[in-house]
């Protein structure tokens, strides 16, 4: 049977369809150098895995707006090669511009079916349809078997997960009963990118390789209030399951570097040690990269003595704030000293130790924000990467509600949420911009980009675990916001 979309009683054959990937990475990190971080656009890749196992009968292609960048004439000259019937474009809330301009540019073309998907969806819901009026259909939540039951003629109005422009106003169903069995899934499509393409980008860990995107799970067991997710149950993928992912990238694309993006990898200890057992009876020799944020007080020396052996090099710790009155407030509760002793045992290891703080939380105070400063203080090494960031408020975070109710303008919050990583803070009622930049100073001078003992010892630590100079060069530049020319420089950088 054919495959086919029904819309407006209508129904559409489908032969082709094309998936973008919405993003806009200069953007992201507030820059204009040439060295930007590009990664697979790994919910895509699901989504034409689980579509093509479902239809074969369709072609499928990915492309991400800014590999290379798809400008109006560009965007225009690949769908006049590929004659879509349906484009779906994926993005998240940050990234609603360049979402705009894409559908833009597909409605300008021509008659395809326009579907967004992607976190955005989550936050945004009937509003998504002002905010991007060329949209004919949204799917929320999960996309995959959403999608696929689209494409077999579903009607829109009566599947969940769907949204839909319905005489007149746009129409929401339920959402759609979350997949359970998330090993049933089949291993994303990575036959339709480009490896070699994105081997030559920075990774999620600013280094140049050919990358394997790993989602061991979906969800997260706790319920930080500045947190986004459109996932409401933790599920687990078996330590068979995700070993076989890895095989097949090791075996059949030459994988050797694994970035792993969970909410919380190391949620179920178990399987987690399980997985790498796996890889060490194996005899695979690959690269682990924990980019997302590990949970530091479920963390055991077992477990960072297991990941390394098995290929661990870069780990990366979520604390946010160092008092016990913000964990409390955005419902993280770390536990602080489990979480120090961790962090110093890990980075008496020879690998790359990340750790996440921020500061402008709704009722923080200076002496509050100024505690976190000197909890970072207590530990053996500053960050490797400078993960000082400034709250943002994004669509759909109960966050929100919290500075709502502490008497924070909305409009301030929907501001943030445009904001790149470095753009300035705005200050906040309990904060002040003085006192921001003042921490944001501190931070560098103790821990940072201006602390050339800082800076020797990441480099030093990136050439043992195996970066080329480029790779720290490039790595550097994009943090600097500057062209740098030499490791060297990187000492005198960061006295200016």
């Amino acid at each position: 049977m054919s495959a086919a979309i029904t819309l407006d009683g209508r129904t559409r054959p489908v032969r082709r369809v094309l998936l973008v990937e919405a993003n806009n990475m200069t953007k992201w990190v507030g820059s204009t150098i040439p060295c930007e971080v590009h990664i697979p656009p790994l919910g895509l890749m699901y989504l034409a895995a689980s579509a093509r196992q479902a239809h074969p009968e369709i072609e499928f292609r990915i492309v991400e707006s800014s590999l290379p960048y798809l400008s109006g004439e560009r965007l225009a000259r690949l769908l006049d090669e590929f004659q879509p019937d349906v484009v779906g474009v994926r993005s998240i809330a940050f990234f609603l511009e360049e979402m705009q301009r894409i559908a833009a540019g597909v409605r300008a073309w021509g008659a395809a079916l326009l579907v967004a998907g992607g976190p955005i969806v989550q936050a945004y819901k009937a509003r998504l349809f002002e905010e991007v009026p060329e949209l004919d259909l949204a799917v929320k939540g999960e996309g995959e078997r959403v999608f696929s039951d689209l494409l077999a003629g579903a009607t829109p109005e009566k599947l969940p997960g769907v949204l839909c422009r319905l005489n007149g106003r746009v129409a929401e169903s339920p959402d759609a009963p979350e997949i359970r069995d998330i090993d049933g899934l089949p291993f994303p499509a990575y036959d339709l990118i480009d490896l070699d393409l994105y081997a030559r980008q920075l990774s999620y860990s600013y280094n140049h390789r050919r990358q394997g995107i790993l989602l061991t799970s979906r969800g997260c067991v706790y319920h930080c209030t500045y947190c986004f997710t459109h996932w409401k149950n933790v599920r687990l993928r078996s330590a068979a399951s995700v070993f076989a992912e890895i095989e097949h990238l090791y075996t059949r694309h030459e994988i050797r570097d694994f970035y792993v993006v969970d909410d919380i990898f190391n949620v179920n200890a178990r399987r987690a040690l399980e997985i790498f057992d796996r890889i060490l009876t194996a005899g695979f020799r690959l690269r682990l990269y924990f980019v997302n944020g590990l949970r530091a007080d479920l963390t055991t020396r077992e477990f960072v003595d297991r990941a390394v052996e098995a290929g661990a090099i870069w780990f990366t710790y979520a604390v946010e704030s160092g008092t016990d009155e913000m964990q409390r407030y955005i419902r993280k509760n770390l536990n602080l000293d489990k979480t120090r002793d961790i962090i110093a045992y890990t980075q008496r290891q020879s690998v790359v130790v990340n750790i996440s703080t921020m500061f402008g939380f709704p009722t923080e105070t200076p002496s509050q924000a100024q505690r976190t400063l000197d909890y970072l203080g207590e530990l053996p090494k500053p960050s490797l990467l400078p993960y000082h960031f400034c709250l943002r408020f994004f669509p759909g975070c109960e966050i929100n509600q919290q500075a709502i109710d502490a008497g924070w303008a909305p409009e301030q919050l929907e501001a943030t949420s445009r904001f790149s990583y470095n753009d300035l803070p705005m200050g906040t009622p309990t904060l002040p911009r003085p006192e921001m930049y003042r921490l944001l100073i501190e931070y560098h001078n103790r821990f940072g980009l201006s602390n050339p003992a800082a800076l020797d010892g990441a480099v030093r630590t990136l050439e043992a675990i195996g970066y080329r100079e480029e790779e720290i060069l490039h790595m550097y530049s994009v943090l600097k916001r500057k062209i740098i020319q030499d490791t060297g420089e990187l000492k005198l950088a960061a006295r200016t």
